[in-house]
């Protein structure tokens, strides 16, 4: 995929990802189940895409990376919630790894910054 195109792509999918993550939220608010789950799926999907597109731009791929593990651990909490289900609790394993993913993101942009005031 050339840059122009790539680039292209991402803003879709990235306009795209903003409603269909705030529907399927607004959706577990008011306990509409088939509509949340329904709307979680692409989310999780898009936000998975976005990742993948983006695994060569140092910039956008750890933060898109934490993202798709932020909205799965919300998914399954939501469905734990809306069915009752006692997998609610498996969500710290996903929201953790989307934690510690940004985390390893801010500490390479720190020391980048770091070498390249001392040069």
């Amino acid at each position: 995929m050339n840059p122009v195109n790539k680039d292209r792509v991402l803003f879709l999918l990235e306009t795209a990802h903003i409603p269909l993550w705030l529907i399927k939220d607004v959706c577990w608010l008011m306990t509409y189940r088939t509509v949340g789950i329904v709307f979680a799926v692409p989310t999780i999907i898009v936000a998975i895409i976005m990742a993948f597109i983006t695994y060569s731009d140092k910039d956008r791929f750890l933060p898109n990376v934490s993202i798709a593990f932020w909205i799965i651990a919300n998914a399954n909490w939501m469905v734990a919630e809306f069915y009752e289900f006692d997998t609610r609790f498996y969500s710290i394993y996903p929201f953790t790894a989307g934690i510690l993913v940004f985390i390893v993101f801010l500490l390479q942009k720190l020391f980048k910054t770091n070498k390249i005031k001392h040069i």
